[in-house]
């Protein structure tokens, strides 16, 4: 069934759509005071004390309990005498028996022969906490919709609460559906994955994200088939003991992609498709008043989809308040939210939120922020990523140096985390770990060598490292650097040298034997990105044979990482590329020798005191990540 769909709405539209289709559920639940799944909990109602706090007159102090009558006279010339048997001990937070009504603390007694001397005259109730003194009988001591915190747990337990009513938590049910989806379960080793299947990860990604929120999920125990009949009798029965229920994938117009189809039998479907990237094609539907959802399948689609559509309806039938009041911030986990100044040039599309990941650093006091790899599959960049942004509909061009707005999800120590930009290096890539056990951090963002000493001349960075060979002279980076404006105050440090080299399938079998070969019509290569000193190399073999780049197969292809190329070669994407040994062996492919290159480390001066530059030199010389270097090959120590 088909009931007002709306179709492409914008993602400022998703709220109060969400308000118009779905209520509070109407259940009140219980929470065990003495269990810590209470904590987080939202208050159904007011909660009123049950008991006095404290029930009965107690002492504030160590001491005696004493009528205030008998020390009506007492003076340093004169004290009051006071026998054992009209007085009474008494520890702080104790019983103040009648008839005594004040306190004396014992700093201010003085014992005699069994008799205790008084100096000064107490008045009636000193020292005595009255009834009730911190929380009356019918007192409110907790708010409607208020979160359950170990503070005022502590208090309704003293209050005379054993449970407490609070606002329902929904029960939530996430099915993986796909003929191409594997379960975890099913699958030990890498030889279990044929082409074509994928693991089911998505639920370990929902589950940690409700369990942030505080909320349950339960997730399906199986993958279900791309078959229309088994889901939707899955989805029916779970409507019977679930209050929302959240299908993974087949959410586009594929063949297999029947989330819509099933939505519209089993109930009623509302929304298909949001003008967002990633996470555009969401479906969202109900059935008995509960909402289906059908979220994309890519991790960052359902990633997005996730803090835009289904926190706003856990908040809504929690009853924690309309869709439209919740905040972003609180979906997305975030620490803060603060302003940058991005290092790059970013356009989006036209009429369409783009959601970006994002890492950031910070330079002489100005915070930067770059956008690392956008595909709705990457999921290494989620998990890397500093932080969120959200670019609005109408927001086209972003300039380099415009401010962008960005979630924090992750504690930055901006003082002690130093920038490196410039060439890609898998040795240098093993550096951050031996940089944080010294208490600092070390961010990676690979533009190629000429992008890194640029970057470092516009004081973009706090290092940078390059390989680029000067076709005219054949030396590396002296030529280059000597001309940049600024270089007379950065310090070098050689790293080490590197093999660079063609890379091909085990046994060679397209029998490339050198640069020659590149111009073959039966040879595709995939290539650096430009500025990068392989891509440098690279145009330099090519002069120097006489060959035009136009010639070249896949000259244009462009891999960012020595370990990309590498990917691209292993899996016959490219038949050769020009990279480093260690990726070739990592890879298992065979590899060319080509030339011997050093990879030299810039930094300025007033740098060399940073704690994260600072970290970042020393681990150059720690002899366990020379060994991790080593043990990666292709790499030859100078020094």
């Amino acid at each position: 069934m088909v009931a007002s769909l709306h179709q492409h709405i914008g993602i400022n539209e998703i709220a109060l759509l969400l308000d118009e289709l779905f209520e509070p559920l109407n259940r009140i639940e219980t929470s065990d005071i003495f269990d810590d799944r209470c904590l987080g909990r939202r208050l159904h109602s007011d909660v009123v004390s049950l008991r006095n706090i404290p029930h009965y007159p107690a002492s504030a102090v160590d001491g005696y309990a004493v009528r205030a009558s008998d020390t009506a006279h007492a003076s340093p010339a004169r004290p009051a005498r006071l026998t054992a048997k009209s007085v009474y001990w008494v520890n702080t937070g104790g019983w103040v028996p009648e008839p005594c009504d004040a306190v004396v603390m014992i700093e201010d007694i003085t014992e005699e022969d069994g008799t205790i001397l008084l100096s000064r005259a107490v008045s009636k109730g000193a020292n005595i906490r009255p009834v009730g003194e911190d929380i009356s009988r019918g007192q409110i001591i907790g708010r409607r919709k208020e979160r359950i915190s170990p503070y005022n747990k502590a208090l309704f337990a003293a209050a005379g609460y054993r449970r407490i009513q609070v606002l329902p938590l929904p029960r939530t049910l996430f099915i993986p559906t796909g003929d191409e989806i594997r379960s975890l379960k099913t699958i030990e080793g890498e030889g279990d994955l044929r082409p074509g299947t994928v693991p089911e990860t998505n639920s370990l990604l929902l589950s940690g994200i409700f369990n942030q929120w505080g909320y349950p999920l339960d997730v399906h125990p199986d993958v279900l088939p791309d078959d229309p009949e088994v889901i939707e009798n899955t989805v029916h029965d779970a409507l019977a003991d679930y209050d929302m229920i959240l299908l993974g994938a087949g959410t586009a117009k594929g063949k297999r992609d029947y989330s819509a189809e099933i939505i519209s039998r089993v109930g009623e479907l509302n929304l298909r498709w949001v003008r967002m990237k990633p996470g555009r094609p969401v479906i969202l539907g109900k059935a008995s008043g509960k909402p289906l959802l059908a979220l994309p399948g890519f991790p960052m689609s359902t990633l997005v989809a996730t803090w835009a559509v289904v926190y706003p309806i856990l908040k809504l039938l929690e009853g924690s308040g309309p869709a439209r009041e919740i905040s972003t911030t609180e979906g997305m986990g975030s620490l803060e939210k603060i302003t940058t100044k991005l290092l790059m040039h970013h356009s989006s599309s036209q009429g369409i939120a783009e959601w970006l990941r994002v890492k950031c650093a910070d330079i002489d006091g100005e915070r930067y922020s770059w956008i690392m790899p956008s595909g709705s599959s990457t999921m290494w960049s989620i998990a890397e990523a500093d932080g969120f942004s959200l670019l609005p509909e109408n927001a086209l061009e972003h300039p380099k140096g415009s401010p962008l707005q960005v979630w924090m999800v992750k504690k930055v120590d901006w003082q002690k985390r130093a920038l490196y930009q410039g060439s890609n290096d898998p040795g240098i890539e093993r550096l951050p770990s031996f940089v944080k056990a010294r208490g600092a951090e070390m961010v990676i963002r690979s533009v190629g060598s000429l992008g890194g000493v640029m970057a470092l001349a516009r004081e973009e960075g706090h290092m940078a490292a390059c390989h680029l060979l000067d076709p005219a002279t054949g030396q590396y980076n002296t030529p280059y650097i000597k001309d940049i404006k600024g270089s007379e105050n950065w310090v070098k440090i050689h790293v080490y040298d590197r093999i660079q080299g063609f890379l091909v399938k085990k046994g060679n079998p397209r029998k490339i034997r050198n640069v020659h070969d590149l111009a073959r019509k039966d040879i595709k290569i995939v290539n650096r990105q430009s500025g990068a000193g392989t891509r440098v190399l690279l145009d330099t073999l090519l002069a120097e044979a006489g060959i035009s780049c136009q010639y070249v197969m896949g000259y244009e292809s462009v891999a960012i990482t020595h370990l990309e190329a590498a990917g691209l070669v292993a899996s016959g994407a490219a038949d050769t590329a020009l990279a480093i040994k260690a990726v070739a062996d990592a890879m298992d492919l065979d590899f060319i020798p080509v030339a011997e290159e050093p990879f030299e480390l810039y930094v300025p001066r007033k740098f060399l005191d940073h704690p994260g530059v600072a970290a970042s030199l020393d681990a150059l010389e720690d002899p366990s990540w020379r060994k991790v270097v080593e043990a990666m090959g292709g790499y030859v120590w100078k020094n």
